[in-house]
C-alpha cells in the first residue's frame, strides 16, 4: 500500500508540466536542448520518474518550475514567485511563442532552400539548352557558309 502511495506519475506530471508551460512536448525537448525521445519517454511510462539531472536542467531553462512537483508530483507545478524567470522578462507562454516562432522560420528557411535548389536545376538546364542552340546554330551557319561555296564553284565563270 505504501508502495502505490509512493508511486509517481511521470506520466501526468509531464502532461501538467506541459500544460504550465505551454508547449508541446517537442518544444520542451528543444528549450531543453535534449532528444525529443527522453521528454517521450516519461509521457508512455518507459521512463518512470524524472531523475535528479533532468530536474536540474529543467529548472536551470524554467527557475519558475517547482523541482519538488517533478519529483513527487504533489504540490503546484509552478513556484508561488515565478522563480527567476519573471525578472528576466521571459514567461513560458513568451518562451513558448519564441519557440513556435523559431520553428516557422526554419520552416520557411526549409522552403526556401528546396526553391533555391529547384531554380538552380532550371538555370543548368537552361544553360544546357542554350549551348545545344548555338553548337545547332553554328552547325547551320556552317552548312550555309558550305552550300554557297559549292554554289560559287559550280556557277560559270563569266
Amino acid at each position: 500500500e505504501e508502495k502505490v502511495a509512493n508511486c509517481v506519475d511521470a506520466a501526468s506530471i509531464r502532461e501538467q508540466l506541459l500544460e504550465a508551460l505551454h508547449m508541446t512536448a517537442g518544444e520542451l525537448a528543444t528549450a531543453l536542448g535534449i532528444n525529443y525521445q527522453r521528454i517521450y519517454d516519461l509521457g508512455t511510462g518507459r521512463t518512470k520518474k524524472f531523475n535528479p539531472g533532468m530536474v536540474r536542467l529543467i529548472t536551470k531553462t524554467f527557475p519558475q518550475v517547482n523541482p519538488h512537483f517533478l519529483y513527487t508530483g504533489n504540490g503546484s507545478v509552478l513556484l508561488p514567485n515565478g522563480g527567476n524567470n519573471q525578472s528576466a522578462g521571459l514567461g513560458a507562454p513568451e518562451l513558448a511563442e519564441i519557440l513556435a516562432m523559431s520553428k516557422r522560420l526554419l520552416q520557411l528557411m526549409e522552403r526556401l532552400d528546396a526553391k533555391d535548389s529547384d531554380l538552380r536545376d532550371r538555370e543548368n538546364k537552361l544553360i544546357a539548352r542554350e549551348a545545344e542552340v548555338s553548337q545547332r546554330e553554328r552547325a547551320v551557319n556552317d552548312r550555309e557558309l558550305e552550300i554557297r561555296k559549292r554554289e560559287l564553284e559550280s556557277s560559270p565563270v563569266s
